[in-house]
């Protein structure tokens, strides 16, 4: 770029000329969109001097403050602290083992190898070119110091490198702008004094002349295209091509349209396309059928260009004066806003009239277009200064008599006259409105226009110029009209807020019934005949004429459940317009591909219904930001793979050099990864998934996040691997992976384990051994001993079996007499007939035990049950006995005293209990008593009362039951209420009276009670040998309260025997359910 500064006397000229033409052209230019990456984004300078792209997709860039390397998200400088030579970076080249080569001003070369910077040499001259040889020489360019041949560029020391320099003297010229390998194995030298081409059989410079091209204009640069074309571009004489059919041929600024005729760069995309760069016009793309130019009246932020580069991805990547990174990404989506004749930018209707010409409906008024190669050249404008009454503008259409129509929000309907070229309101339709807010505008096969507003549904018959109003007493599923639709069969669709859809057919007018409740904002209809419905939050639904057989959101890959718009175009591919973005979907790969600003879709937001397809199948969009052309002819897709990579590894919070098999030591059991996927077309739409084999069974759920942590892992052989999808859900095919191994201690080791087995078989051995002998002589004595006791066991033997057997015979005389006075639950089931008793003694006789009376014909009709659950103190006979004076106690207080409250009874039975065992408050030591939960249930009234010492009650409903909180609840709505017991128990006496409190509750049918003692809830077991506790015993009533009362207690005595497995019974175990039939 030296030569710059030599013709910067000449520049006035050619910016004088380039302000003319671009003034020229205002009304036609278009905006096109560029990613710009400057100094705020974290490159070192904005000025760009060179650009390249890596093996991995990362950038590297040229500044004349150092390197910058992007990797689409972030950018990483380097500096001579950094081992970078001193001086700017005005040049960049790849060799093919991936190093970077750097050329800086000043001379200094650096070498950039996996990531690290090395200085190399220096030749004291600026590096302006780098290029490798057919045979892996490597030639560079300077500035006043001729080029240097290096004939081993990758030789490792660079003490041996074979350098040879080659300057004016030698036939070449101390001045080389670019160095260029050809494809015939000659290189060509951009100089001060033309092209020199160097011969390697000879080991000389010649003249490289082209037949026809002039020497007046100073050659800029030079670039070979892959169709064998060269392209040389030249300072102030324009662009030649000399084509590898020996054609000659010159494209000027003035003639052909160029962005200017001072080259500074050239490069060639993916399509074969010529681009150009250059100082003061900004950039062209040249192919065989059109030239297009881009500079900053189109969007472009800087028209001083430097160098350029295409990426894999088929990305322009430009490198400016004062910018910094432009990326140029397509012609796809091109935007007009009110630099290019919009009124407002807020774009909300898109009609072609019967000129072709495009009717672009604003928040402000209307602009008018005509159409011509694609581009869009305003007309006219239409607002309040020129006849039009009201300028918020929601829809414009065309009836089949080329009339256009307007809706407004606040002025009703507007008809364009074009005689008169005058608006006009249509009182016969705006009559019918009581508010002239205009919802959805509709004109059906038949030429009748539909309007909807906010109070109803207007039809006008255009022929006849008659108009009426439908509301939801005709049978539209609500007034607040929010789309309309005419299908193929001239069947019109109609959304209502929050009322869902209905449809005309002819006079018939039908609501659709469908489960989903919606706001329908937009519809559109296939090719198979369905209607594609876009609602406000729950995505698309699409639907056959009977049934919603599609929901269609985020989740598939959509960017947002509010859609604005919905399209079709001539491929059949779906085109959906969010609040946050456009979407596209191809229904044959049912693939979604987004396009965000970073795409060029600019302001992201779309307009509601503001979407157009015109008579060569382009579609238009509406958005917050302009009017948005999608140009079929420049539709790409970015199908390539991104490139994934693992880049950073942490163990133990420190970082590790990534070599791949690594093995790790039992302590070093945290592991992070870090990784990246560039996608420069839209860094931002990366997806990833990874896993961790030897951990994880399936990829994890797909991620942005750029890390991942694993801590703590087991010893074991792991495999990291990561994919990531770019910005069109192309997913890479292969994964990156990462192998490590992470041992486990000394002591998991097998040479150890088999040491200690070996060194613990010789100590038993030896033990054994020393072990035998003495047995031995002690077994004779034992012998002798033996025989003596053996008479005197057999004697006591037989006298404990006597004993034991007399024992045993009173324990279960008493457990007769125990079962004779409990209930049987024949007798429960007499009164509560849906009942069962689950009665587990730990011993032969129980300390729990059950009590059920009856008392008949109660004053409110029906019989008073009273039933009990009880826990005697200990269990066994102890607890027998305490059973049967409570059991007594319970007849005696209900019997003879017909004492039928609950907590009088707890309080009787108290006072019975303490006098009956002798307690008194001298003999607090005595602890014999009981805990006791009792209910008394009233059969008519479903009333139950109940009192509690220590245990309490449980009721399980579906309904709720006042004065009592929800103890659990089932995902069913299933309820345990748990009734609390006082806090005391039945038979310590103490000089303080306590009473009991008396509980009610109004029942309903198929609610159960439960009465139990602890035994069930504390008993040991399970895999672990915990409790049961009370947590599952509840959740267990809950899972079986479906079940019949027989099958509970089934369920109950399995999951008890079950849980409790080999280990013994701790406790009586006693429950009592029953529910109100």
């Amino acid at each position: 770029m030296k030569f710059i500064n030599i013709f910067q006397k000449s520049i006035s000229r050619s910016v004088a000329i380039s302000f003319f033409i671009l003034l020229t052209n205002f009304t036609s230019a278009q905006h096109y969109h560029f990613d710009n990456y400057s100094v705020k984004e974290g490159l070192a300078q904005s000025g760009v001097y060179a650009i390249i792209q890596d093996r991995k997709g990362k950038l590297w860039l040229g500044t004349a403050s150092g390197l910058s390397a992007f990797d689409g998200k972030e950018f990483t400088n380097f500096s001579t602290e950094d081992g970078l030579a001193e001086g700017g970076v005005k040049s960049l080249a790849l060799d093919t083992l991936g190093n970077l080569w750097v050329g800086h001003e000043g001379g200094g070369i650096s070498l950039i190898q996996q990531g690290k910077a090395s200085f190399i040499f220096n030749f004291q001259a600026d590096i302006t070119s780098f290029s490798f040889t057919k045979n892996g020489d490597l030639w560079i360019g300077t500035y006043k110091g001729g080029a240097i041949q290096v004939l081993n560029p990758y030789e490792t020391n660079k003490d041996s490198l074979k350098i040879k320099q080659y300057k004016g003297q030698d036939g070449l010229s101390d001045i080389v702008y670019q160095v260029l390998s050809l494809k015939n194995g000659n290189s060509c030298f951009v100089t001060d004094v033309g092209i020199k081409q160097y011969q390697p059989q000879k080991d000389e410079f010649s003249n490289f002349q082209i037949e026809g091209m002039s020497n007046y204009f100073q050659i800029t640069c030079m670039y070979e295209a892959s169709n064998g074309d060269l392209w040389l571009g030249t300072y102030n004489g324009g662009l030649y091509r000399y084509t590898a059919a020996h054609e000659f041929k010159i494209y000027d600024f003035v003639r052909d349209g160029i962005a200017s005729n001072w080259i500074t760069t050239i490069t060639e995309d993916l399509k074969g396309n010529c681009w150009i760069g250059t100082w003061g016009g900004g950039i062209s793309m040249i192919n065989d059928s059109e030239i297009i130019t881009i500079n900053t009246q189109k969007g472009f932020p800087d028209n001083n260009i430097r160098c350029f580069s295409v990426d894999r991805e088929g990305n322009l990547l430009i490198g400016s004066k004062e910018t910094g990174l432009l990326i140029f990404k397509g012609f796809q989506l091109v935007s007009y806003g009110k630099n290019q004749g919009l009124l407002s930018e807020q774009t909300k209707a898109i009609q072609q009239d019967k000129n072709g010409d495009f009717w672009i409906g604003t928040g402000a008024g209307i602009s008018v277009f005509s159409k011509t190669n694609d581009k869009l050249t305003l007309k006219q404008q239409f607002n309040e200064n020129n006849g039009l009454f009201y300028t918020d503008i929601r829809f414009i259409k065309k009836d089949k008599n080329d009339n256009l129509w307007i809706g407004t929000w606040g002025g009703g309907i507007l008809e364009y006259n074009y005689k008169s070229k005058r608006f006009q309101s249509n009182y016969r339709i705006n009559a019918f409105m009581s508010q002239p807010f205009i919802t959805a505008l509709e004109v059906d096969k038949s030429n009748n226009l539909w309007v909807g507003t906010t109070d109803g549904l207007v039809y006008y018959e255009v022929e006849n110029q008659l108009a009426d109003r439908l509301s939801q007493s005709h049978g539209l599923g609500g007034n607040d009209i929010s789309c309309l639709y005419t299908d193929k069969n001239n069947v019109l669709w109609v959304g209502a807020k929050d009322k869902g859809l209905s449809k005309i057919d002819g006079a018939e007018i039908q609501k659709i019934k469908l489960e989903k409740q919606f706001t329908a904002v937009c519809m559109i209809e296939d090719s198979e005949g369905n209607l594609w419905i876009g609602t406000n939050g729950k995505g698309i639904l699409v639907f056959n004429g009977k049934k919603i057989i599609q929901e269609i959101t985020v989740a598939d890959g959509m960017l947002s459940n509010y859609i604005s718009f919905i399209n079709i175009n001539n491929e059949d591919n779906i085109w959906i317009g969010t609040n946050k973005g456009l979407n596209k979907y191809d229904k044959k790969q049912q693939q979604f591909y987004t396009y965000t600003n970073k795409m060029g879709y600019k302001g992201i937001e779309s307009k509601l219904n503001a979407t157009y397809k015109d008579n060569a199948g382009d579609l238009w969009f509406g958005t917050i930001e302009g009017l948005i052309h999608l140009n079929k002819r420049y539709e790409q897709q970015n199908l390539l793979e991104p490139i994934t990579f693992i880049n950073k590894l942490m163990i133990n919070l420190e970082e590790r050099a990534l070599a791949d098999g690594m093995e790790l030591s039992y302590r070093e059991k945290a592991v992070a990864f870090y990784y990246n996927s560039i996608c420069m077309t839209n860094p931002e739409a990366v997806n990833y998934k990874y896993m961790l084999e030897g951990l994880d069974e399936d990829w994890r759920p797909i991620t942005k996040q750029t890390f991942v942590t694993y801590s703590p892992l087991p010893p074991g052989n792991y495999t990291f691997k990561v994919i990531a999808s770019n910005n069109n859900g192309v997913w890479n095919t292969t994964p990156t992976t990462y192998n490590f191994v992470i041992t486990p201690p000394f002591w998991q080791q097998w040479w150890f384990i088999v040491l200690c087995v070996v060194i613990l078989v010789i100590t038993i051995v030896v033990v054994i051994k020393f072990r035998e002998k003495a047995l031995i002589k002690e077994k004779h004595v034992l012998e002798e001993k033996v025989k003596e006791r053996t008479a005197e066991v057999v004697q006591k033997s037989k006298e404990v079996e006597m004993k034991n057997k007399d024992i045993i015979d009173s324990i279960n005389y008493a457990k007769r007499i125990q079962d004779a006075i409990l209930p049987s639950e024949e007798e429960f089931s007499q009164s509560l007939k849906n009942t069962f008793v689950l009665f587990n003694p730990k011993d032969i006789v129980s300390g729990d035990f059950y009590w059920m009376q009856i008392l008949p014909n109660s004053p409110e009709g029906g019989d008073i049950v009273l039933f009990a659950a009880a826990d005697c103190t200990g269990h066994g006979v102890p607890g027998a006995f305490m059973s049967i004076v409570g059991h007594n106690l319970l007849d005696k207080i209900v019997g003879e005293y017909r004492v039928t409250s609950p907590a009088e009874i707890l309080n009787y039975l108290n006072k019975g209990v303490s006098e009956t065992l002798r307690q008194s408050a001298e003999q607090t030591n005595i602890k014999d008593g009981m805990d006791i939960s009792l209910c008394v249930f009233n059969t008519q009234t479903k009333v139950l009362e109940f009192a509690g010492a220590y245990n309490p009650l449980y009721i399980v409903s579906q309904h709720n039951i006042e004065g009592v909180e929800v103890n659990i609840e089932s995902e069913t709505g299933l309820k345990l209420y748990e009734v609390k017991a006082d806090r005391f128990p039945i038979g310590n006496y103490t000089d303080e009276v306590k009473q009991f409190t008396n509980h009610s509750f109004n029942l309903n049918e198929g609610d159960t009670v439960y009465l139990f003692s602890d035994g069930y809830a504390d008993q040991f077991g399970g895999t672990h040998g915990k409790k049961f506790r009370y947590k599952q015993f509840k959740e267990l009533l809950l899972v079986i309260n479906s079940q019949t009362m027989e099958k509970q207690k089934e369920i109950l005595q399995k999951t008890f025997t079950e849980w409790k497995g080999e280990l013994e019974q701790i406790d009586d175990v006693i429950i009592i359910g029953s529910k109100v039939g």
